[in-house]
């Protein structure tokens, strides 16, 4: 069963005014049997929150955004993946918010569960 080979790793850096270029990566190993499927036999997804934990707010925490289901035939044993987008604002309660993303991996099957890893908190920079 393909399984993730650490954490996947978020960096956001500002591309001025409010914009931000996010990347999150993550390595993923599949079995030979995994390897010899046909076709987009590998689904995944991204999702980012806000880490809502610490003080003050101390709840849960809040979803920021999704990006779209990808599906893709793994070309090695061993693939890194990554997923890279532009974001013109994040849309969070306070300065100096630490957020994180959620990478969800699963075969191309409809109703089959993902595997969910999550990446590093990291700090909006100014």
């Amino acid at each position: 069963m393909a399984s993730f080979r650490g954490n996947p790793k978020l960096r956001i850096t500002t591309l001025g005014a409010h914009n931000y270029e996010v990347i999150v990566e993550y390595t993923i190993d599949y079995t030979p049997e995994e390897l010899a499927l046909s076709g987009n036999s590998f689904a995944e997804s991204m999702a980012l929150f806000e880490d809502d934990s610490g003080e003050p707010f101390g709840g849960d925490n809040d979803f920021l955004l999704n990006r779209p289901i990808r599906v893709f035939h793994p070309a090695s044993p061993r693939n890194t993946r990554t997923f890279e987008f532009r974001l013109g604002e994040f849309n969070t309660e306070a300065d100096n918010e630490e957020v994180y993303a959620v990478v969800h991996h699963r075969r191309n099957i409809d109703g089959l569960t993902s595997t969910m890893r999550e990446s590093n908190r990291v700090s909006l920079p100014e």
